[in-house]
């Protein structure tokens, strides 16, 4: 027998709070980001968006006390209204800064305030969303890239040690296609009501593993997912196995702005499997498949505020014996919390600003694509 089932209102409004909860514990995390006081470039989309350090602040600070004052009052309209708007004015000064639990909170709270007169439908939407990021995330995995990353970081790792056996090995080579074909048929399977319970309780289980692989227990990577992943716990729980009567049907959910959602996750991701949308917005969730930059920098001595982030292992593949390397991957995890805007264009914004900020260095900016399989060299 289930538990008494809660009202619509009372999910949306436990959910909220979840959110806002563990929105404040990444914000917390990641502060240094939402900041221009730092030594990682801060990267917005268009010149004219660089503005003083001190806006910076200002939407920090609102931003933390508009999430803050939704958690006490998670059904008032103006907050979530402030929160949206502040949010996205912050986001649009550093794309660092468009995170994919940041993108996912924004319109989580969008939902909510556009179908603020029926609760129902701000569930299905919110529902359709967590589908929609396990649907494409899924998908984005089955690639050789991934299960290459599956096989080396995780499965050889000292977390797993296969052995030797025919089965071993064939679960080395294709655990990664697995993992992203099972993740697409969890999100299928919460479609339909005889699927929704056992999907969600195994997509329970998938986030219990990442923190267990990722987390301080494992690998110790990666902190700004570990509240994301529980977060996803809790609205799995509250929406597909708490008793999921809603379920999401297209008509009426899809009218006004729902259209809006319609397209951010159901549409526009499609796009970047041929290259005209974001990673990050298209829920390509480690899928091995996003561009990476390396520098090589024979004058270190001209850039002192980098050497903290100068890698202290070789790479004679990417650099030559002379010049230190700097993964800004790794730099970005180490001093901002996060990684870094997965996007060829935000790059090379990065490589023109350290470029002007320390001409002496004598850098050579290397980037990587993920083409037709696996990662080819765009750029020397």
């Amino acid at each position: 027998m289930h538990s008494a089932s809660l009202p619509i209102i009372s999910k949306n409004k436990i959910i909220t709070r979840v959110i806002c909860f563990f929105w404040l514990v990444a914000k917390a995390i990641s502060w240094k980001v939402w900041l221009a006081d730092r030594i990682f470039p801060v990267t917005p989309p268009f010149n004219f968006l660089f503005v003083p350090s001190s806006i910076h602040l200002t939407l920090f600070i609102l931003s933390l006390s508009a999430i803050f004052f939704l958690l006490l009052f998670p059904s008032n309209r103006r907050l979530q209204g402030s929160v949206i708007i502040l949010e996205i004015l912050s986001c649009l000064l550093d794309q660092n800064r468009w995170q994919p639990w940041e993108y996912q909170y924004i319109f989580i709270i969008l939902a909510l305030l556009i179908n603020y007169k029926n609760e129902k439908n701000a569930a299905s939407t919110i529902s359709f969303i967590l589908i929609a990021i396990y649907f494409f995330s899924g998908i984005s995995k089955m690639n050789p890239a991934f299960s290459q990353f599956v096989r080396q970081k995780i499965i050889l790792s000292e977390i797993f040690k296969p052995d030797d056996s025919w089965l071993s090995q064939w679960l080395l080579f294709h655990t990664g296609y697995l993992l992203g074909l099972i993740e697409t048929l969890l999100s299928i399977g919460l479609l339909f009501k005889r699927s929704t319970r056992i999907s969600g309780v195994f997509l329970i289980i998938m986030h219990l593993i990442i923190l267990i692989v990722f987390g301080p227990w494992g690998m110790n990577y990666d902190r700004i997912i570990w509240p994301w992943n529980i977060a996803m716990i809790f609205i799995v729980y509250v929406y597909f196995i708490k008793d999921p009567t809603f379920l999401f049907s297209f008509p009426p959910m899809w009218k006004g702005g729902n259209n809006l959602i319609l397209l951010a996750f159901g549409a526009l991701p499609i796009l970047n499997f041929f290259g005209y949308w974001d990673f990050f917005l298209s829920s390509s969730l480690f899928s091995s498949k996003t561009p990476d930059i390396y520098i090589c920098i024979r004058n270190p001595e001209n850039c002192k505020a980098l050497q903290p982030f100068i890698s202290h292992y070789k790479r004679t593949s990417i650099c030559d014996s002379n010049s230190a390397l700097i993964d800004v991957r790794e730099w970005s995890f180490k001093e901002i919390q996060i990684p870094a805007y997965p996007e060829i264009r935000v790059y090379k914004n990065i490589q023109a600003q350290l470029i002007k900020r320390y001409p002496g260095m004598n850098a050579t900016f290397i980037m990587y694509q993920y083409i037709n399989g696996r990662k080819e060299l765009i750029e020397r």
